[in-house]
């Protein structure tokens, strides 16, 4: 078991998406994995070459929403004991289909629990079909729309961590339709965090980082190994992309373990989320410079953005990058319609060797081709067309390395890392959302979460 441990561990330090404190822990992860190589020749992380994708979903299909019961612009973090998530997305293939959503228990760093199959995590059926479906109605883009909600009658998980869920056609389900990450956790420790500016002097008004304690107790849990089988994972908004994972505590005092970044890998302040307010087809609203009706759908074309890489920042309230479904006249899941939203950014040349992406919930905070802009010489600006649900989006512009363009794997996430600060600036004073997840690894074989605690970043 505790190689096996070891091994996976490695494969958080090999996955360069995961960017980890180096340390003395990193021979024995090596003695592990060359007793596997030796051994068990042809087994590479049991099966699996890469860590699953932050998010996936096929050309037909759209709009897809994870998210707690009621709070449709929350990540999807849940509790074991009580939490619901809701599932919904369009398909806008031309003929009806029978879907089955599945769920699959993962390690830290998103690879198969080695040591689990469904029955270990899952009360109750293992697939369901997506028997919850409706036809658009009264729109110009017609779509079937899925929805349910889980934990529910039919399933419930029986232990806490990584979650990836799925959606296939049964004729073929070796190939998803949707894969989408999610987080199950239980309270059986204190977390506590804080949100400062970075500590290194030439970052100190641009990026941000954390200091957090974990404290445990001998009636609700306790951490007996706090180097080696307790694992953390810091986010940003939510983003797995530039996840910080394998901080070592810097002391372990009696019941409390205390985690700093130390200046190492700080976040970027970024600055404040643009908007596009697409949820009226008859009015123009703030952002918005005209509509227009075409042959097969309608045109929103957004007022062209400008940079703000040495703007000074203006603090505003927003979504974090996230997005909410909503028209004017007709229900918003059934009866939104697709229209072709236009971006533009002003800019006085163009990146060179630098892709310029539209980012946020809108791309599932990956870097799909479908939102990198062109490049308009006559005009002097980034341009981009997408296709998109009416409703209320956060956005963000980022520069990634022209290199990385349609790859997801761990080399294009650190070393194609996007940059926030090359066109919007980044800021020690802007309002982020921190989520901090303690992970130990339990005896039965499987990362357990045993805290969750979302924390923000300070205003001023």
């Amino acid at each position: 078991m505790l190689l096996k441990r070891e091994f996976t561990l490695l494969r958080a330090q090999k996955a360069s998406a995961w960017t980890s404190a180096p340390s003395w822990r990193g021979w024995k992860f090596l003695v592990a994995w060359l007793f596997f190589t030796i051994y068990w020749p042809g087994q590479d992380a049991y099966g699996q070459d890469t860590p699953y994708p932050i998010a996936y979903a096929s050309g037909d299909i759209q709009t897809v929403l994870l998210h707690p019961q009621g709070l449709p612009a929350e990540l999807p973090f849940i509790s074991l004991d009580s939490g619901t998530l809701v599932f919904k997305f369009d398909d806008l293939s031309s003929s009806y289909r029978t879907l089955e959503i599945r769920w699959k228990h993962c390690t830290f760093d998103w690879y198969d629990s080695p040591d689990l199959i469904p029955a270990d995590y899952i009360q109750g059926f293992t697939s369901l079909s997506l028997n919850d479906s409706e036809a658009s109605f009264n729109t110009r883009v017609g779509y079937t729309h899925y929805s349910t909600e889980f934990p529910n009658d039919l399933m419930r998980f029986s232990k806490s961590g990584n979650y990836l869920l799925s959606v296939v056609d049964p004729s073929e389900p070796e190939t998803p339709l949707i894969l989408k990450r999610f987080v199950v956790y239980e309270n059986l420790v204190d977390i506590e965090l804080i949100v400062q500016e970075a500590k290194s002097i030439p970052l100190k008004r641009s990026h941000q980082e954390l200091d957090f304690s974990i404290t445990h107790s001998s009636d609700r849990f306790i951490i007996q190994d706090a180097y080696d089988a307790l694992q953390t994972t810091i986010l940003q908004n939510g983003r797995w992309d530039q996840a910080i994972a394998g901080l070592e505590p810097i002391f372990v005092k009696g019941a409390e373990v205390v985690f700093s970044q130390q200046g190492e890998h700080p976040f970027e302040g970024g600055n404040s989320w643009r908007f596009a307010d697409l949820k009226s087809l008859q009015y123009i609203s703030q952002g918005l410079d005209r509509i227009e009706e075409g042959r097969q759908h309608t045109h929103m074309h957004l007022k062209p953005d400008e940079l703000r890489t040495y703007a000074y920042h203006q603090a505003r309230s927003d979504l974090n990058g996230a997005y909410v479904i909503s028209n004017e006249r007709q229900d918003d899941h059934t009866g939104g319609d697709y229209v072709m939203a236009h971006f533009a950014l002003a800019c006085f040349d163009r990146y060179p060797d630098q892709d310029v992406y539209v980012f946020g919930q809108c791309s599932d905070w990956m870097f799909p081709l479908t939102h990198r802009m062109q490049w308009n010489d006559q005009h002097r600006r980034y341009e981009l067309a997408l296709f998109l649900k009416q409703g209320y989006y956060n956005y963000t512009y980022v520069t990634r390395p022209t290199w990385a363009a349609n790859r997801h794997d761990s080399e294009a996430l650190t070393g194609g890392a996007a940059r926030t600060s090359t066109i919007e600036g980044s800021h020690a004073a802007a309002d982020n959302s921190y989520q901090v997840i303690a992970y130990y690894w339990d005896d039965s074989g499987y990362d357990r979460v045993i805290g969750f605690q979302p924390g923000r970043s300070a205003v001023y």
